[in-house]
């Protein structure tokens, strides 16, 4: 695969919603051989260059962006705050900067709970080797609510620049991820001593606002209650006063319901939906047949939470299949694109009715939405070739449904079902005449084929924007003494640099990555050496504790 096609890979992984890891850098780029990544350093970098970098995430030492041994930020990001570690990415002896290569970075975010607003505010702070030794840098401490200026013009020697190219070393400590609430009076260092030494009243038990899209597909071996007859059961589903239930399935021990809920998140909200099953009774009361309690946590921080089995407790028996997402407030009704499906015939379709064939229809579900085939009489093997769509949300659910049916007088028996996944679709864009076995059946297959058309936003999304921010270059006299201290207010803060022949030297670029998730982002790395996520926005939310460090 060609270098120039990577963007547009990236773009397709952040569409299917995967947290970036290395079995997706594998999986995505298995013809790349320089490639790597460390999901305990929170770094990577894939390569057409064939020399293997060196990179190290600096947790102490001076570097061009921040200190992080004296808490020191350096005046030259302007406006823009840390959200991440620095990370350094270079060559090492006799290689090159040519071919194109792509860092990995994990950043501190907490991401679902951003605006389009908030998102389009990430950048990555970028620095070249170059670029290094000609900084003079202004420094600042910020204290608690207080902020105090220092302008100090330190010269970057040669002596840390021959430091940075050396072998680097790598530090690493598996700590616990939790989610920090914005606070309008949340200070750069206080996010910073949060990240590397939390503090004790930084709870993080907070519920992002958004929505939880949970489908229960199915059930297995539910407890006999009466003496006679198998369960007729259903599901019940209730988060704080919010309740949804689920149609009943007669006379069946592993019922198939493929009901689809959605729950509104709030920040204060209760964290478990309460999943219970009954046996509906046409006198009396309805049977308990056993719960379950889903941590909207597990969901929230899980990146495949997919058909996943869940044992009942106060039963004997009985386990629910399940899958569910969570999606941020902001993306509830955001396009991701429209799926075109034709349901062309069945074949082996199998008879439940001792006197004649089945007459097969076939119900196709996502979520609430649903389409209905016409019924095909006294056959086996149907044609029906229906046409249909199902525009596809970030709300939406992964699984479209396809239940096969006998119409007849009165209750229509179900033949078997079967489950299509929309990533999938999204993934191939087009699957062409697909034969798909039918399940909970003894036998049955039907022909499926597939388009994916992406949204228009997700197709802009693909489109990288490389403008970068550029601050004004403030011109120092070099007679002026290297230790001499300034009044700068915050107002005045610029990039600060060493009076040079080209007025226009950028020290430090402010670019856009190309990829963003809920851990890291990406960028190509072009001729620069180090990195740093960063955002103009002093208040976005950030999970903590995400970098690991070891003193």
């Amino acid at each position: 695969m060609d270098s120039g096609e990577w963007k547009n890979v990236f773009a397709k992984i952040q569409r299917k919603g995967v947290l970036f890891d290395g079995n997706v850098l594998e999986e995505n780029f298995e013809d790349v051989v320089n490639k790597a990544f460390d999901r305990d350093m929170g770094f990577g970098y894939i390569s057409d260059n064939g020399v293997k970098p060196k990179s190290r995430v600096i947790l102490q030492g001076k570097n061009p962006i921040i200190n992080s041994h004296t808490d020191l930020l350096n005046s030259i990001l302007g406006n823009h705050l840390p959200y991440s570690q620095v990370y350094h990415l270079a060559w090492g002896a006799g290689g090159v900067s040519g071919g194109r290569t792509y860092c990995i970075l994990r950043h501190y975010l907490n991401i679902p709970g951003l605006s389009e607003e908030e998102l389009d505010s990430i950048k990555v702070a970028t620095c070249s080797l170059d670029n290094m030794d000609s900084i003079d840098y202004m420094v600042e401490r910020m204290e608690g609510e207080n902020i105090k200026e220092e302008n100090h013009s330190i010269t970057v020697s040669e002596e840390i620049i021959a430091q940075e190219r050396k072998q680097s070393a790598t530090f690493s400590e598996n700590v616990e991820r939790k989610p920090l609430k914005k606070t309008s009076t949340q200070r750069l260092l206080e996010q910073m001593n949060q990240i590397i030494r939390p503090i004790a009243d930084a709870t993080g038990d907070g519920l992002a606002s958004g929505q939880v899209v949970l489908t229960v597909h199915k059930a297995s071996t539910l407890e006999k209650q009466g003496l006679l007859g198998k369960p007729d059961p259903y599901v019940l589903l209730k988060y704080g006063t919010q309740t949804e239930k689920s149609a009943t399935v007669h006379n069946n021990y592993d019922p198939i319901w493929h009901f689809t809920a959605c729950f509104d998140i709030e920040e204060q909200s209760t964290n478990e939906i309460t999943m219970e099953v009954f046996d509906e009774d046409f006198v009396g009361k309805d049977d308990f047949l056993g719960k379950a309690i889903i941590d909207i946590h597990d969901i929230f921080e899980s990146n495949d939470f997919v058909n996943k089995w869940i044992p009942l407790e106060n039963c004997k028996t009985g386990e629910v299949l399940v899958s569910a997402k969570f999606i941020p407030l902001q993306r509830i009704s955001r396009p991701v694109g429209h799926i075109s499906l034709t349901l062309q015939k069945g074949k082996k379709i199998e008879k439940k009715n001792m006197m004649k064939k089945a007459d097969p229809y076939v119900v196709i579900k996502l979520g609430k939405d649903q389409h209905k085939s016409e019924t095909v009489k006294n056959t086996a093997n149907p044609t029906w070739n229906y046409d249909f769509a199902f525009d596809i949300m970030e709300a939406s659910p992964r699984q479209i449904t396809f239940e096969v049916f006998d119409d007849d007088i009165g209750n229509d028996r179900p033949i078997g079902n079967v489950t299509l996944d929309t990533d999938t679709i999204m993934e191939k864009q087009k699957l062409d005449k697909l034969w798909t076995r039918l399940e909970n059946c003894k036998s049955g297959e039907i022909l499926i084929s597939a388009d994916f058309t992406p949204a228009p936003a997700m197709e802009d999304n693909e489109q990288i924007n490389n403008t970068t921010t550029n601050y004004e270059i403030e011109v120092i006299d070099e007679q002026f003494e290297e230790n001499k201290v300034q009044n700068i207010s915050m107002a005045e803060k610029n990039l600060v640099h060493k009076n040079q022949p080209d007025g226009n030297h950028h020290a430090v670029e402010f670019i856009d990555p190309v990829y963003c998730d809920d851990e890291y982002v990406i960028v190509e790395k072009n001729d620069n050496n180090w990195f740093m996520v960063v955002s103009s926005n002093p208040n976005l939310p950030i999970n903590v504790n995400l970098v690991p460090f070891k003193q």
